[in-house]
């Protein structure tokens, strides 16, 4: 830490320290040669041991920093230098005297009221439009109450752009963005302008609601109207939209939920615009800067907490790939804290950003990590599929075994007794009830898949991550079938089966 009076850079005088952590640590300091004017310092230390390393994530700094200090908006602190020596990188900015949404909701009790929450979103989703209309786009990446800071006439700023992420050692830490605020695809390294959108509604839930999701296991937020039943409905709407697990069911685009907002603040009804993207596009402000190797807008978009790939693993509840050090499934939110080996769980008393750059391939990287990832190859549905098949094949082998009965035989056999008639499966059974509508994609295509392999007999409905079954099915095989089905195409774990077997012939006599 730096002490209280020190110069740094010849220019800058340090006051006393204002916060931060780990990697970077801010300070408020004055500038000695303009009229001793009050500034942010933000002192970054590196701990790398290879130069070209080294080199590399200054280069990166300094590319950041430029780009930042072209951003021109009311709601970001303005970048006045940035610097280095040897290990110690210095980024000046703007002094924003506030305090943090964070702790405007600690001194509220936890909650803030629906136009104060409204007034503050609209300020992020006017800086959130900047930022995504530029030309490369800017995508955020890490909005939560923490990082909006709120002066004392109410102005909204958008502060800590991730630029200490470039000084980060290399180690197994692969959180994405802060849990609880980050969408699905930022865990996966996919990330677009409706990630941003999807952190704002997370942040708005929070300061309605109470609800802390950094607490929670990640994308269970219940329906805002369920926990607040005097917000407006239209408030709550479309906060659980931009809450939406896949990406395409949530709002546009930030100029689409601002008008939203402004709709229900003025009590209004809602009237969206005609848009022209290519007139969108050609007048975004252009970044002057360097961008080569990218080949689509989603990889260009400049990334202020940029995210890299790193080693993943499985979860051991569906088998996909997460990051190592996980705390919940990004697909599942199973709770996988504790799960791996060698690594340090310690507490903490808030959730942090942690992004770190790439690190080595699997084949290069050394330790049980790599061993240990190579151990776990079991899928559960490579599971389901054997099981599936085993049955199936049991069923052929029966069945091709006993003698077939003469058209319109229904009378006693020598072996198997008597034939019932078999009823038409897709014939409705009184008292059953009706298969609701699906909308969500999973549901559509487990619909289609079903029917696709003659299952129309098969209902089911979605609670959660829990697929509700009834209806009949000829076999038990075709029962480990439709379930197979489910985890295939919904990528679903937990069934709740009512499925009546017409013909069980596995069942004992």
């Amino acid at each position: 830490m730096i002490a209280s009076n020190t110069i740094v850079g010849g220019r800058y005088r340090v006051m006393r320290p204002l916060g931060g952590g780990g990697m970077k640590l801010v300070y408020l300091a004055e500038d000695l040669r303009l009229a001793s004017r009050e500034c942010a310092l933000a002192e970054m230390v590196d701990t790398f041991t290879s130069p070209e390393t080294q080199k590399a994530a200054v280069a990166a700094f300094q590319r950041e920093a430029d780009m930042l200090a072209q951003l021109s908006n009311e709601h970001i602190p303005r970048v006045f230098d940035r610097f280095s020596d040897q290990n110690h990188h210095y980024l000046v900015m703007e002094f924003i005297d506030g305090i943090t949404l964070e702790q405007k909701l600690q001194n509220a009790g936890g909650k803030l009221p629906e136009s104060e929450v409204i007034e503050v979103a609209l300020q992020v989703l006017d800086t959130l439009e900047y930022l995504h209309n530029l030309e490369p786009p800017v995508i955020y990446r890490d909005l939560k109450p923490s990082n909006v800071m709120l002066t004392p006439s109410e102005q909204v700023k958008l502060i800590d752009f991730g630029i200490a992420r470039l000084f980060q050692p290399l180690s197994n830490a692969t959180m994405i963005g802060t849990q609880g605020y980050a969408p699905p695809e930022q865990y996966r390294g996919k990330v677009e302008f409706r990630s941003d959108l999807y952190a704002l509604g997370a942040t708005m839930h929070h300061a309605l609601s109470g609800r802390d999701p950094a607490v929670e296991p990640p994308f269970s937020f219940p329906p805002l109207r369920s926990l607040c039943p005097d917000v407006t409905p239209a408030l709550c709407e479309v906060v659980d939209q931009v809450l939406k697990y896949d990406v395409v069911l949530r709002v546009a685009d930030a100029a689409e939920f601002r008008q939203r907002l402004m709709a229900i603040k003025s009590g209004t009804p809602i009237t969206m615009p005609q848009r022209n993207s290519s007139t969108a596009a050609s007048s975004r402000p252009q970044l002057k800067l360097p961008l080569s190797g990218v080949k689509d807008r989603e990889q260009q978009a400049s990334a202020p907490t940029m995210l890299s790939n790193q080693i993943d693993t499985q979860c051991p509840r569906c088998g996909r790939s997460i990051p190592v050090d996980s705390n919940y499934c990004s697909f599942c939110a199973a709770d996988v804290t504790g799960r791996l080996s060698g690594m340090d769980r310690g507490a903490t008393p808030e959730a942090q950003t942690i992004i770190l750059d790439d690190v080595a391939s699997p084949r290069e990287f050394p330790g049980p990590i790599f061993h240990e990832r190579h151990r776990r190859r079991r899928p559960a549905r490579t599971l389901a599929l054997v099981i599936g098949g085993f049955f199936l094949l049991g069923y052929l082998i029966f069945h091709s075994s006993q003698p077939a009965p003469s058209d319109g035989d229904t009378g006693p056999g020598p072996d198997y007794g008597s034939v019932p008639a078999v009823p038409n499966p897709d014939a409705p059974v009184p008292g059953e009830p009706a298969e609701p509508a699906h909308t969500e994609p999973r549901e559509i295509a487990l619909r289609q898949a079903l029917d696709a392999q003659g299952y129309n007999s098969v209902h089911f409905k979605m609670e959660g991550d829990t697929i509700i079954l009834w209806g009949s099915v000829p076999t038990e095989a075709d029962r480990l079938m439709v379930q197979t089905q489910i985890f295939l195409v919904a990528r679903i774990f937990s069934i709740e089966d009512h499925l009546q077997v017409r013909d069980n012939f596995f069942a004992e006599p």
